[in-house]
């Protein structure tokens, strides 16, 4: 269970965890968000939740229809397609123009945070943890591609697939997978091969895709008003 933040926690602090809420499924999709509930839950100010609520419609977590209190956002299959689709483009082309050979100090970072990410995940770490350190590891390698504002696309859109992510991010077979997987992307770089990589970093993304897929086949997900 998440710790509830103390009276004086920040607008950060409860999209943070509300956040948590969502990508790890205790918040389901369409579940309301009413702003009474949220004050009672925080202990918050009506205008704190308001901007909490802001903020979350921002990531894309939440929609807020006129006239009616905000819901976890729901996706569609075609949603879903699209926002994949973003990602494979932007992950392939980082690999592809990602300087190589690495350098010496970019290389010992991004090892360091695959030894990060795969001890959290041998002691089964707190899912929390490890989604941040497996985030943290992906952004050390596309950091690699020395391209800021595509390493800004990447993160954007990956934030934007969490809820989809969710779904077999923390799922133990899937968690021994990736950390495999990182450790290929890694030789890669080493090796230079810049079709392999960019072959893992698009093949990397697809089981939590199909996972959600596979539990949605016959739900229709109600199309989110805007």
């Amino acid at each position: 269970m998440n710790r509830e933040p103390s009276r004086s926690a920040s607008v950060a602090d409860i999209v943070a965890l509300l956040e948590a809420d969502i990508i790890f499924g205790r918040l389901r999709p369409n579940q309301e968000l009413t702003e009474d509930t949220l004050m009672e839950r925080f202990e918050a100010k009506r205008h704190v939740v308001r901007s909490v609520i802001q903020e979350l419609v921002g990531r894309r977590l939440v929609v807020k229809p006129r006239s009616r209190s905000a819901r976890v956002k729901d996706f569609t299959f075609e949603e879903v397609g699209e926002i994949y689709h973003m990602r494979e483009l932007l992950q392939r082309d980082a690999a592809l123009i990602m300087p190589l050979p690495a350098s010496a100090q970019a290389l010992a970072a991004l090892k360091e945070a695959y030894v990060k990410h795969a001890a959290a995940v041998s002691i089964a770490a707190d899912g929390s943890l490890i989604r941040r350190l497996n985030d943290q590891f992906h952004d050390q390698l596309f950091a690699l591609s020395c391209n800021r504002e595509l390493c800004k696309a990447i993160a954007f859109y990956t934030e934007v697939s969490n809820p989809i992510r969710s779904y077999g991010i923390v799922a133990p077979e899937w968690l021994q997978q990736a950390v495999r997987e990182h450790a290929a992307m890694i030789q890669a770089i080493e090796a230079q091969d810049r079709v392999a990589l960019a072959r893992l970093v698009v093949d990397h993304m697809q089981p939590t895709r199909q996972r959600w897929e596979s539990l949605h086949v016959g739900r229709a997900p109600q199309q989110n008003d805007h």
